[in-house]
């Protein structure tokens, strides 16, 4: 048996002051909004003032009051519209590199105070480290966290460090707060960061800063592999090359 949709008139009249002032080509007064959508003045003036503080709704100065769409929906379709195009540019290029590269691709982000994985391409390799995405990651064993934090201001970079605690996960895991603000000198300094082991033991991790328009970073690319394939001079030369011509290629399309 199916699920009945409930229908709640506060939401439906809330949805249609919405769509109505989006559809509009001029502002409404409260009147003129009153018979278009047949809501009694009273509740549609409470309603009003509700959109009105979440800026859905923009009321105009005069007499009578006119309403129009606020910014809040132009901000939530442009939201909507970055993330996927992000990903329609973004994933192709991560299987390139997957390609390329004979590694698992993950794209790593900074939002919310929080590193994670958003994106991941799996190789054809027979090891595949799968990560779980939109998890917070440690910077001390990640090299997508640690590229992209060691590309941040200090003050952005040491109010971070100030609320956090290093976990120590295998022999190689840096858990000393002095060292590994070194490690973020030197990542930032040579314009890669690792994971040498430093997550799992056999397992290594090269990322590259993906910078915007602004020259910001908030955002890492990087590969996942056997820790050989890093201990080998040149495939080590191989991967970084393959990893900041992938960067560059999503850097360009996206701005």
């Amino acid at each position: 048996m199916k699920d009945e949709m409930v229908v709640v008139p506060a939401v439906m009249r809330t949805l249609n002051i919405i769509e109505a002032l989006f559809l509009s080509s001029e502002p409404k007064s409260l009147n003129e909004l009153s018979k278009e959508l047949e809501i009694p003045t009273a509740s549609l003036f409470r309603i009003m003032k509700n959109l009105v503080s979440r800026d859905y709704v923009t009321v105009l100065e005069g007499s009578p009051l006119r309403y129009t769409i606020g910014h809040r929906p132009f901000w939530l379709v442009t939201g909507y519209r970055n993330r996927r195009d992000r990903k329609d540019i973004v994933k192709p290029v991560m299987q390139e590199l997957t390609a390329r590269t004979n590694q698992t691709a993950q794209y790593a982000v900074f939002q919310n105070g929080q590193f994670m994985y958003t994106e991941q391409v799996l190789s054809a390799a027979e090891l595949n480290v799968l990560a779980q995405l939109y998890m917070p990651l440690e910077v001390n064993t990640s090299a997508g966290a640690k590229v992209i934090l060691a590309n941040q201001s200090e003050e952005i970079r040491e109010q971070y460090l100030s609320g956090i605690t290093l976990h120590r996960r295998t022999g190689r895991t840096i858990d000393d707060m002095d060292a590994l603000r070194k490690e973020l000198i030197l990542t930032k300094k040579r314009g890669y960061g690792m994971d040498n082991e430093e997550f799992t033991s056999g397992i290594g991790c090269m990322a590259v800063p993906v910078f915007d328009g602004e020259g910001q970073c908030g955002a890492a690319l990087g590969v996942t592999g056997y820790i050989e394939e890093y201990r080998n001079p040149e495939n080590f030369e191989y991967i970084k090359r393959c990893l900041f011509e992938a960067a560059r290629e999503i850097r360009e399309k996206l701005n």
